[in-house]
C-alpha cells in the first residue's frame, strides 16, 4: 500500500466501515466464547433457566411508571395517567397486553398467564395488564 497517496472520500469510508464491521464482529466472537467458556465451568448466568422464572414488572416503578403500567384494568382505571382517550383501533377495555403487538405468552405464573414484552426487558408482563403504549396487533 502506497502510503503517499491521497485517499478518496470514497475509498476512505469503504476503510472505516470495513474495520468497524471486523471490531463488531470480533467482539461478538469474544463475547459468545467468553460466554461458552462460562457455561463449561458451570458458571451461572444472569438468565433463568425458565422463561417463566422472571420476576413480574413492579408497577409505579422506572418504565413501568413511565407507561403507566398495571397488571389489571381496575387498577388502570384508578391512575390518572392511564390513556383512556387516544384511538388505537380498539376500545380501551378491549386493549389488554395479550393483544398487543409487544406481547409474547410463555407460560403461567403463580397461576396467571404472563409473558414477555419487548417494552420491559428482563421482567415479565400480565396476560390482562395494560400499558399507554398498547399497540394492536398486526
Amino acid at each position: 500500500m502506497n502510503l503517499n497517496k491521497k485517499m478518496s472520500k470514497r475509498e476512505f469510508l469503504t476503510h472505516m466501515v470495513t474495520v468497524t464491521g471486523t471490531a463488531v464482529v470480533a467482539v461478538q466472537m469474544l463475547k459468545s466464547s467468553a460466554g461458552a467458556q462460562e457455561k463449561r465451568r458451570g458458571a451461572k448466568t444472569d438468565t433463568p433457566a425458565k422463561e417463566t422464572d422472571l420476576p413480574l414488572v413492579e408497577p409505579g416503578k422506572g418504565t413501568a411508571d413511565a407507561l403507566a403500567y398495571h397488571h389489571s384494568h381496575a387498577d388502570a382505571d384508578k391512575d390518572p395517567k392511564t390513556d383512556k382517550k387516544t384511538d388505537k383501533g380498539v376500545a380501551w377495555d378491549k386493549r389488554f397486553c395479550n393483544n398487543c403487538s409487544f406481547y409474547a405468552k410463555v407460560g403461567d405464573k403463580d397461576g396467571k398467564p404472563v409473558g414477555k414484552c419487548s417494552l420491559f426487558p428482563k421482567v415479565l408482563v400480565a396476560d390482562q395488564g395494560i400499558c399507554n403504549s398498547w399497540a394492536k396487533k398486526a
